[in-house]
């Protein structure tokens, strides 16, 4: 019998396990990203992916987006659960991430 978190009263096995899955990481990538942008619908939220670096004498160096995911709304809800987990774990383990304050646009008023 497996109990919830939530209460002591014995819950019913799942009928159906999770599957077991073997990750196949023999063409896998590795993307730097520092930029991020979302979009999304109804049916799909879109997560754009890019890097810029500052480079001499450029002020404002060219941001390239290199990749795009699409997920299901349900899926995106997913990796943000996934995330905040992952975040809390490390926060614990190592600190709190600190965020700069936003920027201002240039040109805007103090």
């Amino acid at each position: 019998m497996i109990f919830g978190e939530e209460d002591s009263k014995p819950m019913e096995p799942h009928p159906h396990p999770p599957a077991q899955l073997r990750l196949d990481t023999t063409d896998m990538q590795t993307l730097y990203a520092n930029f991020f942008a979302l979009a999304g619908s109804q049916d799909e939220i879109v997560l754009y992916l890019g890097a810029t670096s500052p480079l001499p004498n450029v002020p404002q160096p060219a941001l390239k987006v290199s990749h795009r995911v699409m997920m299901m709304p349900a899926n995106a809800k997913r990796l943000m659960l996934a995330l905040q987990q992952a975040i809390k774990a490390h926060e614990e383990r190592f600190g709190p991430i600190e965020l700069p304050p936003p920027r201002r646009p240039e040109g805007g008023a103090p």
